[in-house]
């Protein structure tokens, strides 16, 4: 009987701890989510729940996404699309010095000299000037096939467009 108070808080905390793990974890929260069939708030109306949205994203623990899948490497002297909102273009990055570019509306292309930044084995920070004097920093993602770039124009306006990076078929 004198041991028992002890080994039943021992007990208690131990549960009380295991059970914070697991709430953290992924896994315990789609376990929570479907044990109690709540759902993502009102504003992300195109989702069914957390769970559909892990589900389609996810297959045994990897995700599931069209990924580009390229180094910094891979993409010396190839034809990349880079499709932004507003506007898109091929290019081609021949070195780090230099890149090769054309926009997708047929209108002549434009060599550029670069300087880039190798963030990491997937990831680049590129940037030049243009002829009509817009600096641009361009920012892409060689795995994910992501890129944003801000163009930043003579007269002070700055603007900030976000797209994807496809290989040129």
């Amino acid at each position: 009987m004198k041991y028992l108070k002890s080994i039943l808080i021992v007990i208690t905390v131990n549960l009380c701890l295991t059970y914070n793990m697991i709430a953290q974890s992924e896994q315990g929260y789609i376990l929570g989510i479907k044990n109690f069939e709540k759902s993502f708030p009102s504003e992300n109306s195109g989702w069914d729940s957390y769970d559909n949205l892990y589900m389609n994203r996810h297959f045994d623990g990897k995700v599931n996404q069209n990924k580009l899948g390229l180094n910094t490497k891979e993409i010396i002297g190839k034809e990349i699309v880079y499709e932004y909102g507003i506007f898109s273009m091929t290019m081609v990055i021949e070195s780090d010095s230099s890149l090769y570019w054309k926009d997708q509306n047929g209108e002549d292309g434009s060599n550029q000299k670069i300087n880039t930044i190798h963030i990491n084995n997937f990831k680049t920070l590129l940037s030049w000037v243009e002829t009509d004097n817009t600096f641009v920093t361009m920012y892409s993602d060689f795995n994910e096939g992501k890129s944003s770039a801000f163009l930043y124009r003579e007269n002070g306006s700055i603007t900030p467009v976000e797209g994807i990076i496809k290989m040129k078929k």
